[in-house]
């Protein structure tokens, strides 16, 4: 049995559930409201005391680390190869992959994070707000969590991690930019799944640097993976914070 503890398919969720739905793994979807906190309750951090997500469970196994989870689905389960067969193959799929969670993901986690929290704790008093904060279990997430919500972050460190993000994009386009399919070539591996992850969602976002124009074999590779079954399967599962999001400015609307 494989249980996916998980939250909308974005970022480190979405990551995983490329890998399953590109494998045909079949798993029970345990969903996760980030917004609520639910991955900071007791019951949660029963599960990954780190109190984040993605996590797996299979055969009462734990697992976590969406990275190192999409090594494993690929090496335990059938269904076709994510990884390169051969060695040197499967070195620079994991620098990309590495690549992906020291640098990439990161810098766009702190820019969204930035944007999100005010929002997400807007209605919480002080006193409320440190008790959610008591329920974290990562300091490094508490301090996070503390300097967005009351300060932010100074201009010169959204500066900063706003040109990695740039410095992101010029490193898929240029390895792209011979007109390969994938990152590594012909074949489809987790490298594309841990970029097209993160990626997915910049064409909005990021459309002054990120377009037809500036970026031609980085906006055609997201096409194709967005063409992709395991891919529009894994978009379709549910975004229960979007559709929240959507109705209460469906509402706001009405009411104006």
């Amino acid at each position: 049995m494989l249980e996916v503890y998980h939250a909308e398919p974005g970022a480190n969720s979405l990551k995983v559930l490329l890998a399953l739905k590109e494998k045909g793994v079949a798993f029970e979807s345990c969903y996760v409201a980030l917004n609520k906190f639910e991955q900071h309750e007791d019951w949660f951090k029963a599960i990954n005391p780190n109190g984040q997500v993605p996590v797996i469970v299979h055969d009462g196994k734990v697992i976590n680390e969406s990275t190192v989870i999409n090594e494993y689905l690929d090496a335990v389960f059938e269904g076709p190869a994510l990884r390169p067969a051969d060695d040197y193959g499967k070195a620079m799929m994991r620098i990309w992959t590495k690549w992906v969670d020291e640098y990439f993901c990161p810098s766009l986690s702190y820019l969204a994070w930035n944007w999100m929290i005010k929002g997400l704790v807007a209605d919480l008093s002080p006193e409320a707000f440190e008790a959610k904060l008591e329920k974290i279990p990562l300091k490094e997430q508490q301090d996070k969590w503390r300097i967005t919500a009351r300060e932010g972050y100074p201009q010169e460190r959204l500066d900063e991690w706003r040109r990695q993000v740039l410095a992101s994009i010029a490193r898929i386009e240029g390895a792209l930019a011979d007109g390969r399919p994938y990152l590594l070539g012909e074949q489809f591996t987790l490298a594309d799944i841990s970029c097209f992850a993160m990626a997915q969602p910049m064409p909005m976002g990021y459309s002054d640097v990120m377009n037809d124009a500036l970026t031609p074999h980085m906006m055609a590779w997201l096409r194709r993976m967005g063409d992709r079954a395991g891919s529009k399967a894994a978009l379709a599962m549910p975004n229960r914070y979007r559709d929240e999001m959507l109705a209460k400015r469906a509402a706001q609307q009405v009411e104006a």
